[in-house]
């Protein structure tokens, strides 16, 4: 269980912005950077080497080649919230079911279950508060590895500020 598994994770805290430009104090429309820290990396047997570098690579990678610029679209009442989660379900496979849905056009508070995934099964939270130039998120998976029953943690915070327009 190392970036194989960890780096698709990284797709979807690109969604995770609520993007309504109803005034209601969400992102405006725009383009934004996001910044990604990760917070926690405990997976069994990953030597502090490992885990340094591993950091390092994911937190790069969350840029892209873009460096962590995307546009954000505004008028969906918070749906890009729930496109991250959905997405994220995509990327784990397995059977995803939300446990918990307390969020709204400008907040996230989102608990789901992935079980039967290649990895094992997956705890995932996510929290969040949106303002009208960006957003400030936190994610953490618990990751039960099916053959031990060892569990790893990945925790992240994520965040985006406005740039300004979109190009073009």
């Amino acid at each position: 269980m190392t970036n194989k598994f960890i780096l698709p994770l990284l797709s979807a805290p690109l969604m995770l912005a609520a993007c309504s430009d109803s005034g209601d104090g969400s992102p405006i429309a725009g383009q934004y950077k996001q910044t990604v820290k990760i917070t926690t990396l405990d997976f069994p047997g990953m030597t502090e080497d490992v885990k340094k570098r591993t950091i390092a690579q994911m937190e790069r990678a969350a840029g892209g080649g873009t460096g962590g610029l995307f546009c954000m679209q505004g008028n969906d009442n918070g749906a890009q919230w729930k496109e991250a989660a959905k997405q994220m379900s995509g990327a784990l496979g397995g059977q995803c079911e939300t446990s918990k849905d307390d969020g709204s056009a400008t907040t996230i508070d989102l608990e789901m279950t992935c079980t039967g995934t290649g990895k094992g099964d997956i705890g995932i939270e996510m929290t969040g508060q949106a303002n009208s130039q960006g957003y400030e998120s936190e994610m953490s998976f618990d990751i039960k590895e099916p053959n031990s029953g060892e569990t790893a943690k990945l925790a992240m915070k994520i965040g985006a500020d406005r740039q300004g327009d979109c190009p073009g």
